[in-house]
């Protein structure tokens, strides 16, 4: 351990230096803290960052979140993840699934625990995603800031639906995930509604 001053005030400090590793997608960000009087002791940290996509067909506008790295899935569903950290994808306060392993491509049926593209939870997260697309011409779903800006708990039009949001129960998914899509596209020039599971599944197969 190194050592330490009384009274310290440690300062994190980036050190601007980005090394690309042998796989074209990762690189390495070094960090380092010290005082602020230029102590030579000083504690660093090497964050290894890779990128991954999500969705077999590419799935914009989804936030992630992976140790101290976090952000919104872009135009191609492309994301970066903290190496050896777990990912969490969310929708504004709606989680989708659980956390998992970083990796090159991750789709919903990554999500859950069956992990299996029939799983009744798999289906349904693509029947949220589908039904939140904002732009129904291709086979890319593209999910709005203003969606993700709506959809958190402080919305008290949305606040019972998003805590009873549960994707392994068919009958609770289809009532919460009705009123969210909803609220969630009233400023879409289409009206929304939600994709019903064989319509999913159909679509999901369809981009893989």
């Amino acid at each position: 351990m190194p050592s330490t001053v009384a009274r310290r005030t440690p300062a994190l400090v980036l050190v601007l230096l980005a090394v690309p590793l042998l796989a074209g997608s990762q690189c390495a960000f070094f960090f380092s803290s010290g005082t602020s009087s230029g102590e030579r002791d000083k504690e660093e940290q090497v964050v290894v960052v890779a990128n991954g996509n999500f969705g077999a067909a590419p799935v914009a506008g989804i936030g992630y979140s992976s140790g101290s790295v976090s952000g919104v899935t872009g135009s191609n569903g492309e994301f970066e993840y903290e190496m050896d950290q777990p990912i969490q994808f969310s929708i504004g306060d709606i989680p989708l699934g659980r956390a998992v392993s970083g990796k090159a491509v991750i789709t919903p049926q990554d999500l859950v625990p069956e992990g299996a593209s029939a799983t009744t939870a798999a289906i349904n997260i693509d029947r949220l995603l589908q039904s939140l697309d904002a732009d129904q011409a291709d086979d890319a779903i593209t999910i709005p800031a203003s969606v993700r800006a709506k959809a958190v708990r402080s919305n008290d039009t949305l606040a019972s639906a998003i805590e009873y949001l549960d994707f392994a129960d068919d009958a609770a998914f289809a009532n919460a995930a009705s009123q969210l899509v909803t609220v969630l596209t009233d400023d879409y020039p289409f009206t929304g509604v939600l994709v019903d599971a064989q319509s999913a599944r159909e679509a999901a197969i369809k981009s893989m």
